[in-house]
């Protein structure tokens, strides 16, 4: 019996960017557990949902950004996290990434072969 298809939820405050995302998840053969706009939303939202992964914008509205979103998701649920950013190259981001564990970087906008390779290096085999 073949395995169902891994649940991501996709953090992004860019409606049109985020519709975009899900549909190239959706084609990658991946099931999308649900969307957030907001940092609150995205906590809200992946504790509900439980994905096998979470792709988070870093910069979003509201409260905090997607590593303080990331920080609260990660006090009640272990989850692998992709930071989806336009600021992939900057030093301190890459810093706080590499420290969360089981986090990645990855560049707006990505390419389908950045985002396979992504999701293939952080979900479980």
């Amino acid at each position: 019996m073949e395995a169902p298809p891994a649940c991501v939820f996709i953090v992004e405050d860019d409606q049109l960017l985020a519709s975009a995302l899900s549909a190239q998840v959706e084609t990658l053969g991946y099931r999308v557990a649900g969307t957030a706009a907001t940092a609150e939303d995205a906590v809200r939202g992946v504790l509900q949902a439980r994905p096998q992964v979470v792709i988070m914008d870093y910069q979003l509205t509201g409260w905090g950004t997607g590593l303080d979103a990331a920080r609260s998701i990660r006090r009640n649920l272990e989850v692998p996290i992709i930071f989806y950013t336009a600021h992939g190259n900057d030093r301190a981001l890459k810093h706080e990434v590499a420290s969360m564990g089981n986090a990645r970087l990855l560049q707006k906008p990505a390419q389908e072969q950045t985002l396979v390779a992504a999701l293939a290096g952080i979900l479980p085999g």
